[in-house]
Protein backbone atom coordinates (compact mmCIF):
# COMPACT_ATOMS: atom_id res chain seq x y z
CA UNK A 1 0.00 0.00 0.00
CA UNK A 2 3.05 2.43 0.44
CA UNK A 3 4.74 1.44 -2.30
CA UNK A 4 1.22 2.33 -4.07
CA UNK A 5 1.21 5.52 -2.93
CA UNK A 6 4.20 6.69 -3.28
CA UNK A 7 4.05 5.93 -7.08
CA UNK A 8 0.69 8.17 -7.09
CA UNK A 9 2.60 10.76 -5.25
CA UNK A 10 5.75 10.37 -8.12
CA UNK A 11 2.72 10.33 -10.95
CA UNK A 12 1.30 13.22 -9.29
CA UNK A 13 4.63 15.52 -9.18
CA UNK A 14 5.24 14.43 -12.66
CA UNK A 15 1.81 15.82 -14.06
CA UNK A 16 2.41 19.02 -11.87
CA UNK A 17 5.56 19.33 -13.30
CA UNK A 18 4.43 19.20 -16.88
CA UNK A 19 1.35 21.14 -16.69
CA UNK A 20 3.91 24.23 -15.46
CA UNK A 21 5.64 25.37 -18.98
CA UNK A 22 7.44 28.26 -19.60
CA UNK A 23 5.40 30.66 -21.62
CA UNK A 24 6.87 33.68 -22.57
CA UNK A 25 4.76 36.50 -25.28
CA UNK A 26 6.05 35.75 -28.30
CA UNK A 27 3.52 37.87 -29.88
CA UNK A 28 5.15 40.55 -27.84
CA UNK A 29 8.41 39.79 -28.36
CA UNK A 30 8.00 39.58 -32.30
CA UNK A 31 6.73 43.12 -31.87
CA UNK A 32 9.45 44.53 -30.24
CA UNK A 33 11.83 42.88 -32.66
CA UNK A 34 9.89 43.93 -36.02
CA UNK A 35 9.41 47.69 -34.61
CA UNK A 36 13.22 48.36 -33.78
CA UNK A 37 13.95 46.91 -37.26
CA UNK A 38 11.67 48.90 -39.00
CA UNK A 39 12.07 52.37 -37.46
CA UNK A 40 15.56 52.58 -38.56
CA UNK A 41 14.96 51.41 -41.62
CA UNK A 42 12.48 53.43 -42.64
CA UNK A 43 15.05 56.56 -41.59
CA UNK A 44 17.10 55.67 -44.01
CA UNK A 45 14.96 54.97 -46.60
CA UNK A 46 14.04 58.48 -46.44
CA UNK A 47 17.70 59.94 -46.04
CA UNK A 48 18.57 57.47 -49.46
CA UNK A 49 15.75 59.75 -50.88
CA UNK A 50 16.79 62.75 -50.24
CA UNK A 51 20.16 61.81 -51.15
CA UNK A 52 18.66 61.03 -54.96
CA UNK A 53 16.20 63.26 -55.41
CA UNK A 54 17.68 66.16 -53.57
CA UNK A 55 21.24 66.22 -54.24
CA UNK A 56 21.84 63.92 -57.31
CA UNK A 57 18.74 65.14 -59.62
CA UNK A 58 18.66 68.53 -58.16
CA UNK A 59 22.82 69.38 -59.21
CA UNK A 60 22.28 66.44 -62.16
CA UNK A 61 25.27 64.62 -61.18
CA UNK A 62 26.46 62.33 -64.41
CA UNK A 63 25.41 58.42 -63.93
CA UNK A 64 29.27 57.61 -63.93
CA UNK A 65 30.17 59.49 -60.28
CA UNK A 66 26.70 58.61 -58.93
CA UNK A 67 27.55 55.18 -59.37
CA UNK A 68 30.84 55.71 -58.30
CA UNK A 69 29.69 56.97 -55.08
CA UNK A 70 26.96 54.79 -54.24
CA UNK A 71 28.77 51.88 -52.78
CA UNK A 72 30.47 54.30 -50.43
CA UNK A 73 27.03 56.12 -49.69
CA UNK A 74 25.10 52.44 -48.72
CA UNK A 75 27.98 51.86 -46.51
CA UNK A 76 27.42 55.31 -44.42
CA UNK A 77 23.43 54.15 -44.60
CA UNK A 78 24.63 51.15 -43.19
CA UNK A 79 26.41 52.87 -40.31
CA UNK A 80 23.85 55.64 -39.38
CA UNK A 81 20.68 52.14 -39.56
CA UNK A 82 23.39 51.21 -36.60
CA UNK A 83 23.54 54.14 -34.79
CA UNK A 84 19.63 54.62 -35.34
CA UNK A 85 18.99 51.39 -34.26
CA UNK A 86 20.87 50.95 -31.05
CA UNK A 87 19.56 54.58 -30.13
CA UNK A 88 16.12 53.90 -30.93
CA UNK A 89 16.05 50.23 -28.61
CA UNK A 90 18.37 52.01 -26.31
CA UNK A 91 15.15 54.53 -25.72
CA UNK A 92 13.10 51.81 -25.71
CA UNK A 93 14.91 49.76 -22.91
CA UNK A 94 14.72 52.77 -20.73
CA UNK A 95 11.24 53.53 -20.40
CA UNK A 96 11.48 49.84 -19.26
CA UNK A 97 13.89 50.38 -16.37
CA UNK A 98 11.42 53.17 -15.09
CA UNK A 99 8.16 50.47 -15.07
CA UNK A 100 11.34 48.01 -13.00
CA UNK A 101 14.67 48.58 -12.32
CA UNK A 102 16.89 45.99 -13.48
CA UNK A 103 18.15 44.74 -10.00
CA UNK A 104 21.33 42.37 -8.89
CA UNK A 105 20.47 39.07 -5.90
CA UNK A 106 18.95 36.28 -6.63
CA UNK A 107 15.45 36.14 -7.38
CA UNK A 108 12.46 33.46 -7.75
CA UNK A 109 12.16 32.76 -11.58
CA UNK A 110 8.18 33.99 -11.61
CA UNK A 111 6.43 33.34 -14.93
CA UNK A 112 2.91 33.21 -14.12
CA UNK A 113 2.41 36.03 -11.76
CA UNK A 114 3.13 39.13 -13.55
CA UNK A 115 1.65 40.74 -10.99
CA UNK A 116 3.57 40.21 -8.73
CA UNK A 117 6.65 42.28 -8.02
CA UNK A 118 9.68 39.34 -8.67
CA UNK A 119 6.71 38.12 -11.56
CA UNK A 120 7.45 41.73 -12.82
CA UNK A 121 10.98 41.72 -12.86
CA UNK A 122 11.59 38.52 -14.86
CA UNK A 123 9.15 40.16 -17.74
CA UNK A 124 11.35 42.94 -17.94
CA UNK A 125 14.38 40.67 -17.58
CA UNK A 126 13.27 38.70 -20.39
CA UNK A 127 12.31 41.81 -22.54
CA UNK A 128 15.26 43.57 -21.62
CA UNK A 129 17.73 40.42 -22.86
CA UNK A 130 15.44 40.02 -25.72
CA UNK A 131 15.73 43.41 -27.16
CA UNK A 132 19.48 43.49 -27.30
CA UNK A 133 19.87 40.57 -29.25
CA UNK A 134 18.94 42.21 -32.94
CA UNK A 135 21.45 45.15 -32.17
CA UNK A 136 24.16 42.88 -30.76
CA UNK A 137 24.62 40.71 -33.32
CA UNK A 138 24.03 42.96 -36.21
CA UNK A 139 26.77 44.88 -35.10
CA UNK A 140 29.00 42.05 -34.41
CA UNK A 141 28.30 40.69 -38.50
CA UNK A 142 29.10 44.48 -39.38
CA UNK A 143 32.19 46.36 -40.81
CA UNK A 144 32.12 48.42 -37.59
CA UNK A 145 32.61 46.04 -35.30
CA UNK A 146 33.37 48.82 -32.71
CA UNK A 147 29.75 49.08 -32.36
CA UNK A 148 29.05 45.76 -30.33
CA UNK A 149 30.62 48.27 -26.79
CA UNK A 150 27.81 51.00 -27.95
CA UNK A 151 25.03 48.34 -28.10
CA UNK A 152 26.76 47.57 -24.72
CA UNK A 153 26.68 50.58 -23.14
CA UNK A 154 23.83 52.31 -24.49
CA UNK A 155 21.40 49.50 -24.28
CA UNK A 156 22.07 47.73 -21.19
CA UNK A 157 23.47 48.31 -17.69
CA UNK A 158 27.06 47.43 -18.89
CA UNK A 159 30.58 49.53 -18.30
CA UNK A 160 33.04 48.90 -20.97
CA UNK A 161 36.46 50.82 -20.82
CA UNK A 162 38.32 52.01 -23.61
CA UNK A 163 39.68 49.36 -26.17
CA UNK A 164 37.97 46.50 -25.37
CA UNK A 165 38.05 44.19 -28.21
CA UNK A 166 35.44 41.43 -28.47
CA UNK A 167 36.31 38.91 -31.00
CA UNK A 168 33.33 37.07 -31.92
CA UNK A 169 32.49 36.27 -27.91
CA UNK A 170 29.42 35.68 -26.06
CA UNK A 171 29.22 38.81 -24.64
CA UNK A 172 27.57 39.24 -21.11
CA UNK A 173 24.87 41.60 -22.44
CA UNK A 174 24.14 43.42 -19.28
CA UNK A 175 25.83 43.87 -15.63
CA UNK A 176 29.04 43.45 -17.01
CA UNK A 177 31.83 46.01 -15.76
CA UNK A 178 35.08 45.72 -18.13
CA UNK A 179 38.33 47.58 -17.91
CA UNK A 180 40.35 49.22 -20.56
CA UNK A 181 42.57 47.19 -22.45
CA UNK A 182 40.44 44.24 -22.25
CA UNK A 183 41.46 41.29 -25.54
CA UNK A 184 38.42 38.57 -25.11
CA UNK A 185 39.60 35.97 -27.79
CA UNK A 186 36.96 34.57 -29.85
CA UNK A 187 34.69 31.66 -27.96
CA UNK A 188 34.63 32.68 -24.51
CA UNK A 189 31.76 33.46 -22.79
CA UNK A 190 30.43 36.15 -19.71
CA UNK A 191 27.43 35.56 -18.14
CA UNK A 192 26.00 37.97 -15.13
CA UNK A 193 23.28 35.82 -14.51
CA UNK A 194 22.70 31.94 -13.94
CA UNK A 195 19.83 29.61 -14.01
CA UNK A 196 19.83 27.78 -11.24
CA UNK A 197 16.68 25.45 -12.30
CA UNK A 198 13.89 26.46 -14.98
CA UNK A 199 11.31 26.63 -12.25
CA UNK A 200 13.61 27.63 -9.07
CA UNK A 201 15.70 30.69 -8.88
CA UNK A 202 17.74 33.15 -10.92
CA UNK A 203 21.24 34.88 -9.89
CA UNK A 204 21.95 38.29 -11.13
CA UNK A 205 25.50 39.64 -10.27
CA UNK A 206 28.20 42.08 -12.08
CA UNK A 207 30.89 40.80 -13.58
CA UNK A 208 34.14 42.93 -13.33
CA UNK A 209 37.60 42.48 -15.34
CA UNK A 210 40.34 44.65 -14.58
CA UNK A 211 41.92 46.29 -16.98
CA UNK A 212 44.91 45.04 -19.30
CA UNK A 213 42.97 41.36 -18.89
CA UNK A 214 43.29 38.80 -21.97
CA UNK A 215 40.55 36.21 -22.07
CA UNK A 216 41.75 33.02 -24.27
CA UNK A 217 39.52 31.19 -26.37
CA UNK A 218 36.94 28.74 -24.68
CA UNK A 219 36.59 30.92 -21.52
CA UNK A 220 33.53 30.64 -19.00
CA UNK A 221 32.90 33.72 -16.51
CA UNK A 222 30.36 33.19 -14.42
CA UNK A 223 27.95 36.07 -12.49
CA UNK A 224 29.82 37.75 -9.79
CA UNK A 225 32.74 36.74 -11.02
CA UNK A 226 35.88 39.42 -10.66
CA UNK A 227 39.45 39.74 -12.34
CA UNK A 228 41.91 42.07 -11.27
CA UNK A 229 44.71 44.31 -13.50
CA UNK A 230 46.66 42.40 -15.74
CA UNK A 231 44.84 39.13 -15.63
CA UNK A 232 45.99 36.40 -18.33
CA UNK A 233 42.90 33.56 -18.53
CA UNK A 234 44.49 30.88 -20.59
CA UNK A 235 42.36 28.56 -23.07
CA UNK A 236 39.42 26.69 -21.66
CA UNK A 237 39.23 27.90 -18.11
CA UNK A 238 36.20 28.40 -15.53
CA UNK A 239 35.89 31.20 -13.76
CA UNK A 240 32.96 30.07 -11.95
CA UNK A 241 30.01 32.11 -10.12
CA UNK A 242 31.67 34.68 -7.90
CA UNK A 243 35.44 33.46 -8.43
CA UNK A 244 37.79 35.10 -6.86
CA UNK A 245 41.95 35.11 -7.67
CA UNK A 246 44.69 34.76 -5.64
CA UNK A 247 46.41 38.00 -4.84
CA UNK A 248 49.93 38.64 -6.63
CA UNK A 249 49.03 36.03 -9.10
CA UNK A 250 48.16 37.05 -12.55
CA UNK A 251 48.11 33.44 -14.58
CA UNK A 252 45.03 30.98 -14.47
CA UNK A 253 43.85 28.19 -15.87
CA UNK A 254 41.74 24.99 -15.61
CA UNK A 255 38.68 24.43 -13.76
CA UNK A 256 37.52 26.21 -11.76
CA UNK A 257 41.27 28.30 -12.75
CA UNK A 258 43.62 28.31 -10.26
CA UNK A 259 47.21 30.20 -10.25
CA UNK A 260 50.05 28.99 -12.64
CA UNK A 261 53.77 30.01 -13.10
CA UNK A 262 54.66 31.11 -16.67
CA UNK A 263 58.20 31.28 -17.10
CA UNK A 264 59.63 33.64 -19.45
CA UNK A 265 61.41 32.05 -22.90
CA UNK A 266 63.82 35.10 -23.13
Amino acid sequence: MEADKQIKANNLSFEEKQEKTVELPALDFFKINFISFLVPLYICLGLFLLFEYGFINLLSIPPIIHLFILPGFFLLLYYIYLIILIEFTAFWARSWNKKSPPKQGVFQRVLDDLKSEEGKMMKYYHKRGFIIKFPMWLTSKSPFPWLVNRTLRRISHNKIGKNVIYSDAYVGLEFTDIGDNTFIYPSSGLSSHAVNSIFGKITIIEIKIGKNNTLYPGIIMGCGALSTDNNVIYPNTVLHKSWRGKPGKYYYQGSPGRPIEVKDKY
